[in-house]
Formats: structure tokens, C-alpha cells, sequence
């Protein structure tokens, strides 16, 4: 083989971005498949260590999760046995597919949004931050876009290779004022503000927070939760044998939750038995029993429907579909008939899986998780006034609300980006006082984060010195050399191809870089013009809700009634359906990024350089599963 010119750093940067992207999508994907935790390894199996079958998640887990306050302390019970079970039970439930429901499943949504955000922790932690240095003793202004981006990449730098962190910890507990920071910490402050504009909102019991005494609210609310509820429960108070079973408040919920959906889903199901172009009762039973099939019988069912180009009800129904032939309408309502079916029994087996599982593993994992979590809860309630934070999450929620909701009388969309910026502005305040009273008022959780963080960030540090190049590319960090060395080991001819990939993808990153700059600069200037609902923008920042979309967008789904290839989660009719509520009506909005955000930034076609390469990546990871950083 004729020596070759080492990837550059363009090249290196797109193979990396390939292959984590891939190998987290994959990892993620397969917890669904009970095989996976069985070799999963540490914490779920203490004694293997070799060969694990999620290596890069078995690095990110130990790297910032086994190591968090309270989750630190938990027993290897926990894991090795109550989570593993838990995990293993839902993975035994065999809940259904997107390909069968001819829609894009929650699941899937959720497996590709965390994705989207875990490849850049995990190309964070392989590869390191770029050691560039920043501008000595720079002040940034907070209204220029170009300040605020570059504050950002400053202000990790100084975070990870300085002691940024540990000064920001010292006037946080002296202030709860952002101003008295620094200047490169106001304006990372807002880059941050605008990158995490799609926060989820959550909610507390405000009145049981209340109470003066913390062992009580925190026992109050356990109780309240966990408590079991039937005859037997009861019984036991006057003498009897402590009860594992019946439902605890958090079960009847959610019970009640997935039951009111399947009663919706019932109502449909027999509307369409009930229609003149229904399916007739024997393709309805068949349907009906594939949704109980074996996960390996479905897979047969898959693989015959993409073979044969046919859709998954026509595969399911064979010799039936040919004794009584579907019309377009009738195929139409035995895929709709199929995907009710499976969506009933997703529900039914969460339910006993969650709430009605011998031994009861949902409780059993809360509680453990409760009782390690009781000198942080302690420690914060002595600390914060949690009323008064309750009342500012409360108005943050309500206003989150009210922006999301949509007027289509008035012929209005959804909130742009620079809505939810004014919104999280207008709240930041309050999440300030709440740091300064955690970290002034209790010492000894303000040790306990900083010590976490230390440790945290000391995982973005980089070993080698890997020089920016014009396009702000860091190859692949201390990466590259491990990412070349794959190309290297491939054919001549092959080395070609994975080549001109590699230098499409890269153009793609480019261009998809730009595109969030731009957005980014756009939302800076708007959020700060004089009259902000008069200086709207098109899209969000951010590179990671464009991998969202493309990853949803190669959900690989059913083909219709009209057979032909299978569809993709872009095709318009799997948008329309992913869009259906479970009573039936249209959702006002499909829990996807908007088709918009992504539109003509579809990533070029990468196939060769996983089939070469893949197998290799997670090889290497394997070796690096046990090797600590910091």
C-alpha cells in the first residue's frame, strides 16, 4: 500500500463527528435490548470488565454520573440489582417499534434528542477542549454577537484549563448579582441563556416544601409517594407481614395516566371495526397477535416487509391478504388498526412493569435513591429559602406556558427563539439568589459541587496539543492520531472512498456551522432591539437541533399501502401521523425540531466510512474504558 498524507484536520474532525454520533445513536438505541445491559459491565455487572457492549457510555457514565453527590453513595445494590432488574423488565416488555407504527415513537424521539446532546459531551470527553489561549484581561460586550460567541469559547477554556471555576464559586456566594462577575462570565451568561432556551419545565409540591423541619417534608413527601395502598397494607399496621404489594400514590398516577390513554385508544380501535371498510375480524386477530409476537417474530415481519417492498400489515396478513384483498382504504385502516394495537400494549406492559412488577422495582429504586439524597436535601432546605423558589419556579412555569400556547385565530406560530431568551432573562435573577443562598448558607453542598465540578470538567482536558485551524477545527484532539490510524489499516481503494465521504461531511459541518453562527448573531441583535415582537428570527442555534432532525428524519418506517421502499420519519405521511394524538385529533405541534430549523442541511451520505470504520471506533473505545482522566 502506498503511503498516504495524514487526514487533515477538516477530515479528522468530520470522522470523528461520524463515528461518535453513530456509536452513541447505537448505544442509546440498543439499551432497549435486554442483551445489553446483561454486558453492559460496571456498575450493572461489577465483575466484567472486558468487551462491554456500550463502551462509550460506560465511559460518560463513569466519568460525570457515578461520581455526582448522593449518586456516589448508593449501594452497588442499586445498580447491580434494582436498576438492572427495572432495566431488564422494561427490555423484556419488547415495546413497539416506530417501523411497525407507521410513525415516529416516543422512544425513538427520545433516543435521537438525547443523543443530539450526549455525542457532544462524549466528543468532549474523548477528544478534550482545544487548548487555545483566550484574550488576556478582554472585556466582552454583551450586545455584540461577536463578543458573546467568543466569550463562550473563553469562558471554557478558562473553566477547564484556569481557575475561572473556582473564582465563580467565590462570588457566587458573595453576590447574587451576574454583574459583579466577570466579564467574560456575563457574557458566556448569555450565550448560555440563548442555547438553553428549550428548558423543560418542572414542578414541586409547594406547601409540603413549606414546613420547617427537612427530615419531615422529605419523609411527608416520600410517604405520600410510596406509600402502598390496599387491604393488605392495612392489615400489616395491626401486626401483619409488611406488604410489597398494591399501588404507592406515584404508581396510581401513573396507571391512571397510561389507562386514560388506553381507553382513548380502545375507543378507536373500535371505530374502525365498526367501519364498512374495516379490515374483516380474521385480519383484525392477526394484527391483533403480531402486536403480542415475540421480538424475534416481529423482526422476521420487518425484514420480509423491506424485502418484499410490501408495508408491515400486508406482511403480517399474507395468505389472508390474498384470500380477501385490501383496498387502498381498508390497507389504510389495518395499518391504522396495527399501530392502536401496539400503542395499547405499550401501556399495558409499562403499567405492569412499573407499578405492578413482583418485586416492586420502581419503589425499591426511589427509595434507595431518597435516603442517599437526604444530606443534600437537608443541607439545601437549611440553605434556600425553598418557598420563595417555589413561588419564582411557579411564575417561570406559568410564563413558559403562556408563551408556548398557541392562537390560531390570530393566525400566529410558535414562539420564536428570542421569546423564550426574554423569558429566561426576565427569570434569570431569581436562579441567581437561589445559587447565592446554596452556596453562601450551606457549605458544606457548596464543597460537595465544586469538588464535582472540579472533577467534571477536568474530563474535557486535552493531552495533546492540537493546533485550531482557520475554521476554528480542532481535528479530533487527542483523537486524531487513533482516527488516522483506522483510515490507515483500510484498503487503498477503500481509503479513497472514506476520502471524498469525509470531505463532503466536512463541507457539511462548515456550512452547518455557519448557518448556527448566523443564527446565533441574528437572535443577539434581535433580543436586544428596542421593540423585540417586531424583530423576529427564523430557526435556533445550535448544531445539535439540526442532528436531532436528521437523526429523526432516518427513522426507517413502514411503507404505506402503497408499498415501495420503506419510508423515512421526513416523509409527510409519517410526519401526519407522528402528529396524531391518542384520541385521534392532531397534535398542534409533533414533538420534533421543526422542519425549517434544518432545511437544506440534510448531511451527505457517510455509509462507507461507517461500514470501514465503526467496528474499529468501538474497538478503540473498548481499550479506553478503564483509563481515568484528572
Amino acid at each position: 500500500m502506498s503511503a498516504r498524507q495524514p487526514l487533515t484536520s477538516d477530515q479528522s474532525h468530520a470522522l470523528f463527528d461520524i463515528l461518535t454520533g453513530h456509536e452513541v445513536l447505537t448505544e442509546i438505541e440498543n439499551l432497549k435490548r435486554s442483551e445489553t445491559i446483561a454486558t453492559f459491565g460496571p456498575p450493572f455487572q461489577p465483575a466484567l470488565s472486558h468487551h462491554p457492549s456500550s463502551p462509550l457510555l460506560r465511559i460518560l457514565l463513569r466519568s460525570f454520573i457515578l461520581i455526582l453527590p448522593g449518586l456516589r453513595d448508593v449501594t452497588p445494590h442499586f445498580w447491580s440489582e434494582s436498576i438492572r432488574s427495572l432495566a431488564t423488565a422494561l427490555d423484556s416488555s419488547n415495546l413497539s417499534e416506530s417501523y411497525d407504527k407507521g410513525s415516529v415513537g416516543i422512544r425513538r424521539t427520545l433516543s435521537t434528542a438525547t443523543a443530539s446532546i450526549v455525542e457532544s459531551v462524549a466528543r468532549g470527553r474523548l477528544g478534550g477542549y482545544p487548548k487555545q489561549q483566550p484574550r488576556s484581561d478582554a472585556t466582552y460586550d454583551k450586545t455584540n454577537p461577536d463578543d458573546v460567541v467568543r466569550a463562550w469559547d473563553d469562558f471554557l477554556y478558562r473553566i477547564i484549563y484556569r481557575d475561572l471555576l473556582d473564582s465563580m464559586f467565590v462570588k457566587a456566594a458573595e453576590t447574587d448579582k451576574l454583574s459583579d462577575h466577570e466579564s467574560v462570565v456575563q457574557a458566556a451568561h448569555e450565550y448560555a441563556v440563548i442555547m438553553l432556551h428549550r428548558l423543560t419545565p418542572y414542578f414541586l409540591i409547594k406547601q409540603t416544601l413549606k414546613v420547617g423541619n427537612a427530615a419531615t417534608m422529605l419523609n411527608g413527601m416520600v410517604q405520600l409517594l410510596l406509600a402502598k395502598m390496599n387491604l393488605s397494607t392495612l392489615t400489616s399496621w395491626f401486626g401483619g407481614q409488611p406488604s410489597d404489594s398494591g399501588m404507592n400514590l406515584l404508581q396510581q398516577i401513573i396507571s391512571q395516566v397510561l389507562s386514560a390513554d388506553t381507553t382513548e385508544l380502545r375507543k378507536r380501535s373500535k371505530a374502525i371495526e365498526q367501519s364498512h371498510d374495516s379490515p374483516t375480524k380474521s385480519q383484525m386477530d392477526q394484527l391483533r397477535r403480531y402486536a403480542s409476537d415475540t421480538a424475534q417474530e416481529q423482526d422476521k415481519m420487518r425484514t420480509k416487509s423491506q424485502t418484499q417492498s410490501i408495508s408491515i400489515a400486508e406482511a403480517i396478513l399474507a395468505g389472508e391478504a390474498l384470500e380477501h384483498p385490501l383496498s387502498k382504504s381498508c390497507h389504510k385502516l389495518a395499518l391504522d388498526y396495527l399501530s392502536i394495537q401496539l400503542a395499547i400494549r405499550d401501556r399495558e406492559k409499562l403499567i405492569e412493569v412499573l407499578c405492578h412488577h413482583q418485586p416492586d422495582l420502581l419503589t425499591t429504586s426511589i427509595r434507595e435513591l431518597v435516603k442517599v439524597y437526604d444530606p443534600i436535601i437537608r443541607a439545601l432546605h437549611n440553605a434556600v429559602d425553598l418557598a420563595s423558589g417555589v413561588s419564582d419556579g411557579q411564575a417561570f412555569i406559568d410564563d413558559l406556558i403562556n408563551l408556548s400556547l398557541i392562537d390560531k385565530s390570530k393566525g400566529s406560530n410558535v414562539a420564536t427563539v428570542q421569546d423564550f431568551v426574554h423569558l429566561l432573562q426576565k427569570h434569570a435573577g431569581s436562579s441567581h439568589v437561589f445559587i447565592h443562598q446554596a452556596l453562601k448558607n450551606g457549605k458544606e453542598l457548596s464543597q460537595w459541587y465544586h469538588e464535582y465540578t472540579r472533577k467534571a470538567v477536568e474530563q474535557y482536558k486535552q493531552d495533546s496539543n492540537v493546533e485550531l485551524t482557520s475554521s476554528h477545527v480542532a481535528a479530533a484532539g487527542d483523537c486524531t492520531a487513533m482516527l488516522d490510524r483506522l483510515v490507515s489499516a483500510v484498503s487503498g481503494d477503500e481509503q479513497r472512498i472514506v476520502i471524498e465521504e469525509l470531505d463532503r461531511y466536512a463541507e457539511f459541518l462548515e456550512s452547518l456551522g455557519g448557518r448556527s453562527r448566523d443564527q446565533m448573531h441574528n437572535i443577539i441583535r434581535a433580543s436586544l432591539a428596542s421593540d423585540s415582537s417586531n424583530a423576529k428570527t427564523e430557526g435556533n442555534p445550535g448544531v445539535f437541533l439540526y442532528k436531532w432532525k436528521n437523526f429523526m428524519d432516518e427513522t426507517t418506517i413502514t411503507p404505506g399501502p402503497e408499498g415501495g421502499p420503506p419510508r423515512t420519519g421526513e416523509s409527510d405521511s409519517v410526519k401526519d401521523a407522528t402528529a396524531v394524538d391518542v384520541d385521534g385529533s392532531k397534535a398542534a405541534t409533533a414533538v420534533r425540531p421543526a422542519d425549517g430549523e434544518a432545511q437544506h442541511v440534510k448531511p451527505p451520505a457517510v455509509g462507507n466510512v461507517l461500514r470501514l470504520l465503526a467496528p474499529g471506533f468501538k474497538d478503540e473505545l473498548r481499550k479506553l474504558v478503564d483509563v481515568k482522566k484528572g
